[in-house]
């Protein structure tokens, strides 16, 4: 399974806005008892704003089976984009502030 963590330039630190406007998405695959980042991928629709960005970010992370950000939408819990679909990823918000790998050893649990 592919994991696109939203994350800022170092790639250690999550990205604290919302998922969409992230500049870079680090990519992982569990390779045995192991997450081993395979990408780190930019987002060229990070300043991309209205109704058909969901599409625009299924096509550019839609190998990606679980989303993992500190935000989905603009507003807060109950106003997230709308998915783009049955093929919508699973999504997980995370606490700001927490480095990728204890986003890793959260995914393990």
């Amino acid at each position: 399974m592919r994991v696109a963590i939203a994350v800022m330039p170092d790639a250690s630190e999550l990205f604290p806005g919302p998922y969409g406007h992230a500049p870079l998405f680090a990519i992982y695959e569990r390779r045995g008892s192991v997450w081993e980042r395979v990408e780190l991928r930019e987002n060229p629709f990070k300043a991309v704003e209205g109704r058909g960005k969901p599409r625009l970010m299924q096509q550019l992370l839609g190998d990606c089976a679980l989303w993992v950000g500190t935000q989905f939408g603009h507003h807060g819990p109950g106003h997230e984009h709308a998915g783009p679909g049955e093929d919508a990823p699973q999504r997980v918000q995370v606490p700001r502030g927490l480095p990728v790998e204890a986003v890793l050893e959260r995914l393990e649990g």
